[in-house]
Order: structure tokens, then C-alpha cells, then sequence
């Protein structure tokens, strides 16, 4: 075979020196954190230290993922390698789980904040000097037919307040033809175009008279249903768009973010892999204990059948020497039986 490699040029070595340095990996403190977590692509073969380094930046504590490790380990009651390898990744999944649950409520308070923080965005507008309108949309509807804001009421209440300081002082000298056009625009309502009425005529015949009085007292109560009107607007308004109701507080917990669907197809997916760990794991288990009861039962057996054996051979034993006994007798009485013949 032919030798392929070739020798490098010195500005391809030069080349090769500077792309080396530009690439030294992380240098600050914070790099190097998170180029540690890399192990965890592949969770299994992540170390302690990296594991647990992960869990505090997610907000976890490492030592009750252990204590509820240690319990699944106590509660199964691993015998070997296998088996407590299936305990240790029945924990890690679970602990996943626990993980997709705790964001999916991360989720919900969420969305809860984001319904607070426009309600409060909504309410700092009622303090402003002046709406967000255009003066063309002022010139033809006036703020009473403008699009509803917070500014808007705060606008109309403070003119109205004008107008009824100006009858409480029976002081109508002023012009206030830029007031009714700034709240009705160029065609007034009818309530707005009796307010109008009413003061350009005490204007014109001044408070002296009796008619006087009725017309001011007429302009005053228009006024007051005008603003009685305008804060009872107001008051939906800020029901429906500031205040935070409990049952608007509560849909804000309904499952409509986009990444919710993903969490729970997780978590499904989670579960299945639970659910079939622990069925390995009580597959295992279950023959482990028929192996270990068939191995105890083949020993007892052997230690039944030994002991047998040993009972026999004792009794053969003592089966022969009683039989030897009985012929050692025979031959003892034949003995004295002969003697005694003989010495007769």
C-alpha cells in the first residue's frame, strides 16, 4: 500500500499553531462550569461531582436526589451489578419526571406573572397627565368615544371635575368650548350638548335670577350623572382589563403554553420508560429468587439425602453386630454344655 501521509509545509504547521490557540476551550470560571456539564449528554456516565453541579444550577438539591435514591435502593433491595443499575436509573427517570412536573408549575406562575404585570401596567396608566390619542381621533369623537384606557377615564373624570368646581363657584365667565370638544369631539352626545347649553345660558343672564338657579341646578346634576356614568365605566373597565380576579387568577393556570404539549408527551414518555424499567427489574428479581430457592432446595435435598445415607450405614452396622453377637453366644453355650457332659 502506497504511504499517503505527507509532510506538512511550515505555513501549514504555522497555520495549524495559531487555530490551536484560538481554540484553548473556556477560560473563565463560569466557562469552565459550563463546559463541565457536557457529560451530561449522556446522563449515565456523568460523573457525581458533574450531576450534582447540574442539579444546584438548576435549583435542586443533590442530597435529596441521594436520600431518595439510597430509599429506592433500601425498598428493592438490589443483589447485584444489574439489578442496581435498573434501581439507579429508575431514580434518575423519576427524578426527571419530578423535574418536568416542577416546570410545568414553573409554567403556571408564569403566566401568572405575566397577567400581574400587565394588570400593574395597566393600573400605572391611570395616573397619567394625558391619553395616548391622537388629536384627530379628539377633533371627531372626543375622549367619551374614544377607545377605553385608564388615561382616558383619568382625562374625562379630571375635566369633569373642572366643569363641577366652575357651577360650585357659580363662575361661568370661562369659555369652555375646548372642554366640550376635547370630551365630545365636533358632534356632542345629547348629555354633552345639554351641559353646553346650560352653561352658555347662565353665561348669557349671569346667577342673579330665580331661572338662574334651576339652570344651574340642572347643569349640576347633568354633570353628576355624567360622572356617575364615567366611573361606573370606569369600574367595569378596570374589572376587565386591572383588577386580578380569583377566576381570572385561576385560568391563568389553564395549560395553553406552547411548551406544555412537549412537557407532557415527556413526561409520558417518562413514565413508559418507568414503567418498564420496574418490570425488568421485577423480572430479574423474580428469577433471581426462583434460582436461589431451587439452589436451597437442591442443597437441602443433598444435605437430606447425606444424612440418610449416614442413618443407613449406622443401622447396618449395628444390623451386623448384633448378628455377630447372637453367634459369639451359639458358640458359647455349645461350650458349656460340652463341659458340663464332661466333667459329669
Amino acid at each position: 500500500m502506497a504511504n499517503t501521509q505527507r509532510t506538512m509545509t511550515t505555513r501549514e504547521l504555522e497555520s495549524r499553531r495559531r487555530n490551536a490557540r484560538k481554540s484553548s476551550g473556556p477560560r473563565t470560571a463560569a466557562g469552565k462550569r459550563r463546559a463541565a456539564l457536557n457529560a451530561l449528554k449522556y446522563g449515565r456516565y456523568a460523573t457525581r461531582q458533574t450531576l450534582e453541579q447540574s442539579m444546584l444550577l438548576l435549583g435542586e438539591d443533590p442530597a435529596e436526589f441521594h436520600a431518595f435514591r439510597n430509599s429506592l435502593m433500601e425498598a428493592r433491595q438490589p443483589a447485584d451489578a444489574v439489578e442496581r443499575m435498573l434501581v439507579e436509573d429508575i431514580a434518575a427517570l423519576a427524578w426527571k419526571k419530578r423535574r418536568l412536573n416542577r416546570a410545568q408549575q414553573g409554567l403556571q406562575l408564569r403566566n401568572l406573572e405575566l397577567l400581574e404585570l400587565g394588570r400593574h401596567r395597566r393600573a400605572l396608566e391611570v395616573g397619567r397627565e394625558s391619553a395616548d390619542i391622537s388629536q384627530e381621533e379628539v377633533l371627531r369623537s372626543g375622549l367619551r368615544g374614544a377607545s377605553r384606557s385608564p388615561a382616558r377615564f383619568g382625562e374625562i373624570l379630571s375635566q369633569l371635575e373642572t366643569l363641577t368646581a366652575l357651577v360650585e363657584r357659580l363662575d361661568f365667565s370661562q369659555d369652555i368650548d375646548a372642554v366640550i370638544t376635547l370630551l365630545y369631539g365636533q358632534t356632542p352626545t345629547l348629555r354633552g350638548a345639554q351641559i353646553a347649553g346650560l352653561y352658555g345660558q347662565l353665561r348669557e343672564q349671569g346667577t342673579e335670577s330665580e331661572e338662574a338657579a334651576e339652570l344651574a341646578a340642572g347643569l349640576k346634576l347633568a354633570i353628576e350623572e355624567e360622572t356617575r356614568d364615567v366611573v361606573e365605566e370606569y369600574t367595569l373597565f378596570l374589572q376587565e382589563h386591572v383588577h386580578v380576579s380569583p377566576a381570572l387568577r385561576d385560568s391563568a393556570l389553564a395549560p395553553v403554553h406552547p411548551q406544555w404539549t412537549a412537557i407532557v408527551r415527556q413526561e409520558y414518555a417518562l413514565e413508559r420508560l418507568i414503567e418498564r424499567k420496574l418490570k425488568l427489574l421485577n423480572q430479574v428479581q423474580r428469577t433471581r429468587k426462583i434460582q436461589e430457592r431451587v439452589a436451597q432446595e437442591a442443597e437441602e435435598r443433598a444435605q437430606k439425602q447425606k444424612k440418610n445415607s449416614f442413618f443407613q450405614k449406622r443401622t447396618g452396622e449395628v444390623i451386623e453386630n448384633k448378628g455377630s453377637g447372637r453367634k459369639t453366644n451359639r458358640k458359647r453355650t455349645g461350650k458349656r454344655s460340652g463341659e458340663v457332659v464332661e466333667n459329669t
